[in-house]
């Protein structure tokens, strides 16, 4: 079964698919034999962990939801070692909601099956085990979310676009923030390289904590990558929005990240909500309707939650912004 047909089958829409275009299902899906241990060293907790066991793809069982998985994880081996390239990096898309507990474990197994070779990619380079283990632990960063927004185990009901550059070596979490090494294209070739900067849901964004981390990640990328040198950090996200600045105090957390970074100018999307689900689902951490959205069961409980609402009933829209980081090198 080609993964079209299995993706078309399990009910994505036609856009998801599109997705998967291109990717072939090759060997199958090759579990490593000590599944649960390298399951534990993500930082997957006991009951997810039980609940990924039991949701392992079958050919024969499973046949859809392995050929799936086996495409996905063919992607990321495909991929294994190189940076994102200059023409960016399309996440794997939502399972479908009726999907079964099979699907909604299947791009983890992906990422799982590759496990090995990233650390093997990371002993090469000399990245720390405490690195490995911090980047990895992503997986089991999603599935806690997953249970907190959706109610149900699994990783499936969200988009994934950070833990798939992960477990190819392209992103590695250093102290608050993760970075992605990213080619910086200019015309028809690669003319440098740069480093992207995530925040992590894992707490406070705390300043001191941010620059030391970023500080890290310039002396670790020059060891690991000696053949990358980095030209400029680059972060897109919501949090950098100036908007904010309107509804949170100058000496916040957010406010205070924003300052050091010089924007680039805004792209409006096609879409105009697209900041808003953005910003619902990463800052808010709600799951984001296929519809019109709800304002009124938007808690009111922090500050961000109160701008969120204010600045929509006001017919405005939030966007994820692009900044340049200021004095780093």
């Amino acid at each position: 079964m080609d993964v079209l047909s299995a993706a078309e089958r399990v009910g994505f829409s036609e856009q998801a698919r599109a997705r998967f275009q291109g990717l072939a299902v090759g060997d199958g899906l090759q579990v490593p034999e000590d599944a649960e241990a390298l399951i534990e060293y993500c930082g997957v907790s006991a009951p997810d962990r039980e609940q990924m066991l039991a949701a392992r793809p079958d050919p024969d069982n499973d046949p859809e939801w392995w050929t799936i998985a086996s495409a996905l994880a063919g992607e990321v081996e495909r991929d294994m070692g190189l940076a994102l390239p200059s023409t960016g990096f399309r996440g794997w898309p939502a399972v479908p909601q009726d999907a079964s507990p099979v699907g909604l474990f299947a791009n983890a197994w992906a990422l799982l099956a590759n496990l090995p070779r990233l650390l093997e990619l990371h002993a090469e380079r000399g990245v720390p085990d405490s690195v490995s283990r911090a980047t990895v632990s992503a997986l089991g960063g999603v599935m806690a979310t997953h249970r907190q927004v959706f109610g149900r185990a699994g990783v499936g009901l969200m988009p994934l676009w950070g833990p798939p550059l992960r477990f190819r070596g392209a992103d590695y979490e250093i102290g608050r923030h993760d970075f992605t090494r990213a080619q910086l294209g200019l015309g028809d070739g690669v003319s440098g390289h740069l480093l992207m900067i995530h925040i992590p849901p894992s707490g406070p964004l705390d300043v001191q904590e941010s620059e030391a981390s970023v500080a890290t990640a310039v002396e670790s990328f020059k060891r690991w990558y000696p053949e990358e040198p980095v030209h400029a950090f680059v972060c897109h996200s919501w949090l950098l929005d100036p908007q904010l600045a309107e509804y949170l105090r100058p000496d916040s957390n957010i406010i205070r990240f924003q300052q050091r970074f010089d924007l680039l100018p805004l792209l409006p999307p096609e879409d105009p909500t697209e900041g808003d689900r953005e910003l619902m689902r990463l800052g808010l951490q709600l799951p984001v309707p296929e519809g019109a959205l709800d304002l009124a069961a938007i808690p009111q409980d922090t500050s961000l939650q109160r701008a969120f609402v204010s600045h929509l009933r006001a017919g405005r829209h939030w966007y994820g912004r692009t900044g340049m980081l200021r004095g780093w090198s």
